[in-house]
């Protein structure tokens, strides 16, 4: 397929302001229906405004001053007037466009007789990953360039989009979803529940197209690709709970991070609620579950908690909880693996399984699924199972719920006993119970850099919620006290990488990282996007364990407010 086909659809929802859920739905529906196997993955994608699963560690290391060096090699314009249009036009997609129209000159790679193909950008995007090392950046220039020299101008904005993250044209998961069901006459929730389970909505396209209905419901969990986790609805207390569940599990709820274990005989694989893959960050959880797991083939979710160490204290000392910003520099670490896990040594808290030797648990009662959790692992002082007790007694989950606490956690979840395990989904078989106090899960989309002695930093951040039909950002304030010198300097550091474009001391940033916010208020402003602002909002945590698809929506925003 010519990429050119795929970015008239674009440019069709870009210029005519195409929002509507029916409408957008009905265009991707009649799109992809012809679409072949070979291209449907990668269409999907591109619709998504990625250029790679979610759960693939691959990534382009793409900002704006670079793409504006190769758009001036393909096209002879000098930088700084591309900046100037950049300025003038506000989206470098649209700049590319309008620029490759008045070209001064013709790259090496350019041809009157190809077209570019959508293969041909997904392996331009393939082996722009792969740079790394001396000269990376002008080797990536070069694949840029060879793409440009081929591409027309809506060819160009498009492909430019994709490459800094920001396609703009707000199709969201549930747009595809329903589109996927149209064009190939099967169930949206079949469609729903299959993406959940292998995470890859073109692989789930092409089982509908070519299995329909009976290939939906035959998806099972896949070794090496991470399940969307079951989610737990929010509830006012353990008396709540047990009203509604009866007799049912209290578990300690972890302050760390989400982990799902996958092992494949000697093969593991270690992801995070956010679908990425951390098995390099932890080699010590990869030893554990070698050493301790005995089971050829096997999925498991736990939390992953940083501790105070292994020393000779006592063992409660020895496992209190350090603060979840500690082991999010473990989370992002890339290098001298070992040095920091000796500094931050976590423990892992198993509390459920999902596959086992080539077997779906999915559908067995979470009851069942303890019980062959337990006969599966061996437990160590560092590879262990949540702390759970079973009871209808609400005097008892009181006194759990308080020791939870008094252990520096979080609270406790309250488990159905009888739920099977629905992925992806808050399905009221699950409820967390923590101290009440209102917050917001919001993304950075911007900031500006700090004065005087944090003219280095940047020191105040953009926040935004998301609007779910479009999966657009929408603003909502702004935050820059609370953090300490080293959190401004971590801070700068974590989102340099994610900055796309620069305008004076203000930035703008890839939507990549959430972080949980309290604030005194919610009020109307029309100086955000969203149409509300956050009154004296505070960092509460970084939230490493979440996506941005998974930040708190508009919404919850006008639920909160009223």
């Amino acid at each position: 397929m010519d990429f050119i086909r795929i970015a008239e659809i674009f440019d069709k929802i870009d210029k005519e302001s195409i929002t509507g859920r029916i409408e957008l739905t009905n265009i991707v529906a009649k799109f992809i229906a012809d679409v072949s196997d070979e291209d449907l993955q990668i269409v999907l994608l591109f619709f998504q405004g990625k250029t790679f699963p979610m759960w693939s560690n691959k990534e382009l290391g793409i900002a704006e001053n670079l793409v504006v060096k190769a758009l001036s090699k393909t096209t002879g314009w000098k930088e700084e007037k591309i900046k100037d249009k950049i300025r003038e036009e506000g989206d470098l997609g649209n700049v590319a466009s309008k620029i490759l129209s008045e070209r001064i000159q013709h790259s090496l790679f350019s041809s009157e007789t190809e077209n570019l193909t959508v293969k041909e950008v997904s392996n331009g995007f393939q082996k722009i990953s792969e740079c790394s090392g001396g000269g990376s950046q002008d080797k990536k220039m070069q694949l840029i360039d060879k793409i440009l020299s081929k591409a027309t101008e809506t060819e160009a904005k498009f492909f430019i989009r994709l490459l800094l993250g920001e396609m703009r044209v707000g199709i969201g998961e549930g747009v595809i979803r329903d589109a996927i069901a149209i064009a190939y006459n099967v169930e949206p929730n079949l469609v729903e529940r299959g993406y959940y389970l292998i995470s890859d909505i073109g692989r789930v396209a092409r089982i509908a197209k070519t299995n329909g209905t009976d290939g939906l419901e035959n998806i099972v969990p896949k070794i090496g690709i991470p399940v969307r986790v079951m989610l737990a609805q929010k509830t006012d207390g353990v008396k709540v709970a047990i009203d509604e569940f009866g007799k049912c599990a209290f578990e300690v709820k972890y302050d760390g991070m989400r982990i799902q274990i996958q092992k494949n005989n000697g093969k593991i694989y270690l992801f995070t609620r956010r679908l990425e893959n951390v098995t390099d960050q932890f080699p010590e959880i990869v030893r554990a579950v070698k050493e301790n797991v005995q089971a050829d083939s096997v999925i498991m979710e736990g939390e992953t908690v940083a501790i105070q160490g292994t020393g000779q204290c006592d063992v409660s000392e020895r496992r209190k909880p350090r603060v979840f910003q500690e082991l999010s520099r473990r989370i992002k670490r890339k290098y001298d693996i070992e040095e920091i896990a000796s500094k931050i040594p976590v423990e892992i808290n198993l509390f459920d399984i999902l596959y086992l030797d080539g077997k779906s648990l999915l559908n067995e009662k979470f009851e069942d699924r303890r019980k062959i959790l337990e006969n599966t692992v061996r437990t160590t002082e560092t590879f262990r199972l949540a702390e759970q007790i079973i009871t209808d007694s609400v005097e008892d989950a009181e006194k759990f719920y308080n020791y939870a606490i008094k252990l520096g956690h979080e609270g406790v979840m309250a488990k159905k006993s009888d739920a099977i395990y629905q992925a992806g989904s808050r399905v009221g078989y699950m409820y967390k119970i923590k101290p009440l106090m209102e917050t917001l899960d919001v993304v950075i989309v911007g900031g500006t850099w700090g004065e005087g002695k944090r003219a280095q930093w940047l020191a105040s951040f953009l926040l935004a919620v998301r609007e779910p039909v479009s999966n657009k950002f929408l603003t909502i304030g702004r935050l820059g006290t609370g953090f300490t010198d080293e959190e401004f300097k971590e801070m700068t550091e974590n989102l340099k990488e994610l900055v796309t474009r620069e305008e004076g001391k203000d930035v703008e940033i890839r939507p990549s990282i959430v972080i949980e916010v309290a604030y005194e208020e919610i009020q109307k402003s029309p100086s955000y996007t969203s149409g509300y602002a956050l009154r004296f909002p505070r960092l509460v945590r970084f939230r490493d364990d979440k996506s941005a698809e998974e930040a708190d929506t508009i919404e919850r925003v006008e639920e909160l407010s009223r």
